[in-house]
């Protein structure tokens, strides 16, 4: 076989396997969200830049204050990095089960 060949067959073989690949998972298929959710999930995401601003305004304003109390992580994380995180990092569609990790405060109470 000519180099030109073997280049076509290592080509498809690729192909297949990284075709196939994607129908091999360990875990359970995901439900996906109704069509109705998807729709009114974007005027969400358009409020959710809002929240992104406003929290952005209050961590400003609110800032002499949680450095002094030492709580400035926190607030930064109630305040921009959440309304971010639901805005921009959550699927299109899904309202609840958001968060990909528990809060640290949340496991360290168990």
């Amino acid at each position: 076989m000519n180099s030109a060949n073997s280049l076509k067959v290592i080509t498809i073989a690729c192909l297949f396997l990284a075709l196939s690949a994607g129908h091999v998972s360990g875990a359970l298929p995901e439900e996906r969200p109704e069509a109705f959710a998807m729709v009114i999930d974007v005027p969400i995401r358009v409020l959710g830049l809002g929240l992104i601003v406003v929290g952005t305004a209050f961590f400003v304003v609110a800032l002499p204050f949680a450095l002094t109390s030492g709580s400035t992580g926190d607030t930064w994380d109630a305040l921009v990095v959440e309304p971010f995180q639901f805005t921009f990092t959550r699927p299109l569609g899904k309202f609840e089960d958001w968060q990909s990790a528990p809060k640290d405060s949340d496991s360290s109470e168990n």
